[in-house]
Order: C-alpha cells, then structure tokens, then sequence
C-alpha cells in the first residue's frame, strides 16, 4: 500500500531527536547521572502510565494529562509528573522499611499543549527525589546538586530563583489559592490585574495590596525583610524563616558562585510543593531548564508521614542552554572500511579494539 506525505507527520508537540542534536542531549543527561550518582542517589526505573488519580490534583482530576480506559475499564494516565508517581513507588519501599530514599530517574512525561502553542507535550526529564529527610540543610543540599549539574555542563551563568509555597499560600488565602485567574495574574506579574481580579473578588483592601506587591518581591536578601513588613502573619514568618536559614547555608559554603535569587511571587505549579520552591533559568532559552522543592504532605495520601525534597531538569531546555558548538568532541570515524570481505571486518573489529569509532561504508 502506497504511502502519502500525510503519513509521515507526528502529532503537535512530539519530537524526534537523531544526529548530534541526540549525542548532545545524552551528554547532558549523562552528566546529570553522574552528578547525582556522586550525591549517592540510586535510579529508580518508574511506569510509564498509571492510574488516573495518581496525576491528580486538589481537584481531583489533571486536565492535561493524557488519559485512556483499559480494556477492563480502568482509567489510566500516561506519566504526567515524576514526583508523584515516585512517592507512590517509594511508598511502597517506605511501608517495608521506613528510612531515608535517595532515588533518581529518567525518562519523559506527557502533558497536553494547545494546538500551536509550540511546547513539547513530551519532555525528557531526569531528576531526583529526597525522601525521609527534614531541614534547611536538605534544602540547600538539593540547590547545591542542581548548581553541580550546571556548572559541569559549563552553565554557571544559569540563575537560580528560590520562593515559598508557605508564604504565596499565606498571601493568596484559602480562597486565592483557588482562583485560576487570581493565580495567573500572580503569575504573569501583573499588579494591575491582579488589584482587578482581587477587587471583583472582594479580598480587602490589605490582602489585595500584598498580591499586588508579590510581583515587586524578588532580588536579594533584602526581599525578606521587605517582605516581613508587608506580610506579618505567622505562616508568612515562618517562610520566611526558612528561605532565610537556606540562604545563610548556601552563602556560608559558598556554593553558589552568584547566589540566589530570591522570588516570593513564584506561584506555577506549587500544589503539591510546601516549602522551598525554586527554577533554573538561562538568557539562551526563553522558559525555565528545571526546578525543585519540598513536598512534605504528597505522602499523605498514602497514610506516610514523610517529609521529602526533590528536583527535576529538562533534558531538552538544559540542552538548548548550551553553546551551539560541537558537545564534548563529539567524535568523527577514524577507521573506515569498504564493505567487502571478512578482511574489512577483521580491520573494523582491530580499530574498535584500540577505541577508535569506526564506519563501514561502501557497496
């Protein structure tokens, strides 16, 4: 059956990935590996799809990602998020032994883009969890293992923005934190919008101003002792805390060549994060290489008491952050063979014993 050039498209979003654009992208990733596995973290291989409700959020439900019914009528997703298909693993390992986890994974995750959009509803992803462990120093430990990850690949000039789910829960109230378009504004770094939206809403007038205000609420450690004034509120105290205790570790290391900066309006995707959040960014690509955080209650779900840390990197971001030039010498064939005869073999197999790349070519 002949086949037409309709045949030969993929659907929106997905990718394929061949040549040196590949060999970059498994250098980046093996470099990751080797950094985490120099942090002691083992791999954890994980499904690729699962039940729906392990995706899901507060809502019950994740809109974007792709779902499917079994033949016995079991409603499924394809992996949309590591984290939380992790804990569900390493539940499993919690309830045989409770102890400390330091697992690591790769591979991708799937999750819808509207039609145009550009984004890639695939993305390759290898990161890392942190389970059974409490404390700034964790914290800053994984901040630290990203900023490794960076620097091995020749990205220190990647910056490292850090926030608080604690303390945007604190200034959003229990009926911000469910206001898409609240969040969005927030989001967007919208002051304007955001008095809008809080206005229409009702807040009053001091939680409307402090929305407003969290777009301006990001450079150095002087943020936090803005922040303090503007937000007394124990919850928001408390944050604050411990974004200052994390920052103090990390400048006392000295680990971080231009330290961090600080973000208390960073709001994507926290719902499952409580406590230190943070995003990767590079002046080559226009969205961010990876992130992390902690994530103390996700276990909750699963009857365990286990507070945890994590950290994801876009394999595909990372890679575009990297100079355009050829990655680590990527290597030309140095043998090369007409494909006639044992005696072509018998050199080829001479040249790959002394490591060199060898092509057998010819007709």
């Amino acid at each position: 059956m002949a086949t037409n050039a309709k045949d030969l498209t993929f659907p929106p979003g997905t990718e394929i990935v061949f040549g040196p654009q590949a060999h970059r992208r498994s250098y980046v990733n093996d470099t990751i590996a080797r950094v985490f596995a120099g942090w002691s973290f083992s791999e954890i291989i994980l499904p690729s799809f699962d039940a729906r409700q392990t995706f899901a959020g507060a809502s019950g439900d994740d809109p974007d990602a792709y779902t499917m019914i079994d033949r016995e009528g079991n409603a499924l997703a394809l992996r949309a998020d590591f984290t939380q298909i992790a804990a569900k693993a390493l539940a499993i390992e919690l309830r045989r032994e409770n102890r400390t986890i330091r697992a690591c994974y790769e591979g991708r995750v799937y999750r819808f883009q509207p039609s145009g959009h550009g984004a890639r509803v695939e993305q390759s992803q290898r990161g890392l969890e942190w389970v059974n462990v409490r404390g700034a120093i964790y914290d800053a430990a994984t901040i630290l293992i990203a900023r490794e990850c960076l620097d091995a690949l020749g990205l220190d000039d990647a910056a490292l923005v850090v926030g608080h789910a604690g303390f945007v829960n604190a200034a959003l109230g229990e009926r911000g934190r469910a206001d898409r378009a609240l969040l969005e504004a927030v989001d967007h770094k919208n002051p304007a919008r955001i008095r809008e939206i809080a206005k229409r809403r009702g807040l009053d007038d001091k939680s409307a101003e402090l929305l407003a205000q969290l777009p301006s609420l990001c450079g150095g450690a002087e943020v936090l002792k803005e922040a303090r004034a503007l937000a007394p509120r124990p919850e928001a105290a408390k944050a604050l805390d411990e974004l200052a205790e994390i920052a103090k570790l990390l400048e006392a290391v000295g680990g971080l060549k231009g330290g961090i900066l600080i973000d208390l309006g960073e709001v994507r995707r926290f719902e499952y994060y409580s406590g230190t959040m943070f995003k990767i960014y590079h002046p080559r690509v226009g969205d961010d290489l990876g992130g992390g955080g902690r994530y103390d209650r996700l276990f909750d779900r699963y009857g365990l008491d286990v507070p945890a840390v994590g950290l994801g990197l876009d394999i595909a971001r990372v890679t575009d952050a990297l100079p355009r030039e050829d990655v680590n010498g990527h290597a030309k064939p140095q043998n090369v063979a007409a494909s006639k005869g044992a005696a072509a073999l018998k050199d080829l197999l001479k040249a790959r014993g002394e490591g060199k790349v060898v092509a057998l070519e010819g007709q």
